[in-house]
């Protein structure tokens, strides 16, 4: 869980030109209880991709049961065309495993074995989004719970605010970019329905960049930008085993928080990081790095805030 203390105070350059500054107050504290959703492409070609993820979910459930967190699982499909009446509903009947459910395992192995007969436009961070509000899934979203998205798709998201009709070809989610809603509409979406006291983790097994070389997929650059910026885990979904992949996941909920967001867009050059009043350098390594575009203090290096420590970040506001 995340705890968060902004505050503004009024500078005076030596020009006399008065600057906003802030100061943003974090804690680090682990997560007792996570709610995740898998987001699972039902399209044409996922067959084998879904029995992999399904092989391989004792290795991401063994990493959660050993932090002893309480835990919701829940599993919705890419397919968001109009006409799909369970667009956004959760699958499965309860539609939130918990442990306590008998073989929930079992239970969530067959789960996500979706099939294959959705929409050719995968819209995966479009049914995040609306799983994580639709009032049928009530309970899934719990106050003080950390929230875990993970993405299973072997294209590119192409979530576009219903701009793409039903019968339009899947192409043209790679021909019409403009089509297609902002990514950061989505980050900052699903950050803000946790408010300022749980953390976000986002990953996914997706289509890996063209040089890397997987003809059976696209690469998934829109679902990339979100996990990058919310501190999650990815992998190419054209590995034969996703075992390794989902204990990886697993680590990253149950772990430290290593992105904290800013209230206000920072000056670079003036952002001061302290852990526990320990000054810490701006390093990707050893420090923290400033997403820009994010407002984001990131730790991606070997250095992350160790458990129950404050993080005081103070910085000039962009434009302040």
């Amino acid at each position: 869980m995340l705890a968060l203390l902004a505050m503004i105070s009024v500078g005076c350059t030596e020009q006399a030109l008065h600057r906003n500054t802030a100061e943003d107050v974090f804690t680090q504290e682990l997560a007792q209880a996570v709610d995740v959703l898998f987001v699972v492409d039902n399209s044409s070609s996922m067959r084998q991709e879904q029995e992999r993820l399904a092989e391989g979910f004792f290795r991401f459930i063994e990493q959660i049961d050993n932090e002893d967190l309480s835990v919701q699982l829940g599993v919705v499909t890419t397919d968001m065309d109009r006409m799909n009446p369970e667009a956004g509903l959760l699958i499965g009947e309860p539609p939130i495993l918990t442990p306590e459910d008998p073989d929930y395992v079992a239970a969530f192995m067959e789960r996500v074995q979706v099939g294959t007969e959705g929409s050719d436009k995968e819209q995966g961070l479009e049914a995040a989004r609306v799983a994580l509000e639709h009032p049928e899934n009530e309970g899934f979203v719990r106050d003080g719970a950390a929230l875990a998205i993970v993405f299973i798709s072997d294209e590119n998201d192409c979530s576009n605010d219903d701009t793409l009709l039903d019968e339009a070809e899947g192409s043209l989610c790679y021909e019409y970019d403009e089509a297609l809603s902002p990514v950061t509409d989505f980050i900052r979406g699903y950050q803000g329905m946790k408010g300022e006291d749980s953390r976000v983790v986002v990953s996914g097994i997706i289509g890996p960049r063209v040089s890397e070389g997987c003809e059976d997929s696209w690469p998934g650059l829109r679902y990339q930008t979100v996990i990058d910026a919310l501190d999650g885990v990815s992998g190419d979904i054209c590995q034969s085993n996703y075992e390794e992949l989902l204990d990886d996941m697993g680590s990253r909920i149950a772990g430290p928080i290593r992105v904290f967001q800013l209230t206000y867009a920072a000056i670079e050059e003036t952002i001061e990081v302290s852990v526990n009043d320990e000054l810490i350098a701006a390093d990707p390594e050893w420090g923290w790095t400033y997403d820009e575009a994010l407002w984001m203090v990131r730790f991606d290096g070997e250095y992350f805030p160790p458990p129950a420590s404050q993080i005081t970040i103070r910085y000039t506001i962009a434009g302040g």
